[in-house]
């Protein structure tokens, strides 16, 4: 019996102490999620982190694998009621720098963000390149 308690008092030892085992951080983790509320002053963009997107209004989702959604205008028109349409493309982190490859409603986009703030509940971007390509959708 003495010997059976020791066993599992062993056992139970070892899986208590057991490591638990986190992610890596890259520094861009925060990124990954959904930001909307785009909020413009002066150069800067800033975004508010959200579970989800809203419908008719813009945002962006960062997947880990570094693919993303995208929810924007679906018309050249921006005058309300704004209609969206959700948009897929790719992202890449280099540094500070985000580089975001997207569809849009008349083609492709490509467009850097320099990272002024990145935290769990803000995305502050200034805007380095936005480059619009017609028909490549």
């Amino acid at each position: 019996m003495k010997q059976l308690v020791l066993v599992l008092f062993v056992t139970l030892a070892f899986f208590s102490c057991k490591k638990d085992e986190k992610p890596v951080l890259t520094g861009n983790d925060n990124l990954i999620g959904t930001w909307i509320n785009p909020w413009y002053e002066d150069t800067l963009i800033t975004y508010s982190k959200s579970y989800a997107l809203v419908e008719n209004e813009i945002g962006f989702t960062f997947n880990a694998n570094n693919t993303m959604i995208s929810r924007q205008n679906n018309s050249w028109c921006g005058t309300p009621p704004i209609v969206t349409a959700d948009y897929t493309g790719t992202w890449n982190w280099n540094d500070s720098v985000v580089e975001i490859s997207v569809g849009y409603w008349g083609g492709t986009s490509d467009f850097s963000w320099k990272v002024v703030t990145l935290n769990e509940q803000k995305l502050v971007v200034a805007v380095i390149k936005s480059a619009f390509h017609e028909g490549n959708k």
